[in-house]
């Protein structure tokens, strides 16, 4: 299934103190939450995001393939913790209403299939809200060349791509942005 150690097991204690919190209200908004079912939050690493979501469905789930960050989304009530890879989500066709991945994509290693699994989940008429760094900004572009400098495996995506890739697949994404972030909305 694949090695359950991560490059964001060494920040897992201090992640939440480094990176900013998206704002929860802007995330409802494009989730359309409140809704009846369950939330998918691949990639969500301590629960930053989705512990602000709780309520808003019936249930979270977080997956992530880092232990240490698993370990601190454990510790907030109302999510539950999965060890997985979003290149194969452990998880049936059509679970979730609503999946949400922040500021994950490009670390992920097949980008491809991981845009396959995620519609795989999602319900129809669910949504699905990928937010990630708009590569198109030179800030993000000095990012992904720290990141590679550090050793990280991050690609990042012209968000163009990844809604191309998207309607390839018979879907019709959009495209939010705003500042260095971008949203892409999906919804089955």
């Amino acid at each position: 299934m694949g090695n359950k150690n991560s490059d964001f097991d060494w920040v897992a204690p201090y992640y939440e103190r480094i990176f900013r919190m998206p704002p929860s209200g802007e995330i409802k908004h494009w989730l359309k939450l409140p809704f009846k079912g369950w939330l998918l939050d691949v990639g969500g690493g301590t629960g930053r995001v989705a512990a602000g979501l709780v309520g808003t469905v019936e249930g979270i789930v977080v997956l992530d393939a880092s232990i240490g960050m698993l370990r601190q989304a454990r510790r907030k009530p109302g999510l539950f913790p999965v060890w997985g890879m979003a290149e194969c989500l452990p998880f049936q066709t059509g679970k979730f209403t609503r999946v949400l991945m922040v500021d994950a994509f490009h670390h992920l290693k097949d980008q491809e299939a991981v845009l396959g699994e995620l519609m795989r989940v999602l319900a129809p008429g669910g949504v699905l809200v990928i937010e990630e760094p708009d590569y198109h900004h030179w800030a993000v572009k000095v990012v992904a060349l720290f990141e590679r400098c550090i050793g990280m495996r991050s690609r990042f995506w012209y968000p163009e791509d990844i809604a191309a890739r998207i309607k390839a697949m018979g879907y019709i994404p959009e495209i939010h942005k705003h500042g260095t972030t971008l949203r892409i909305l999906v919804v089955k």
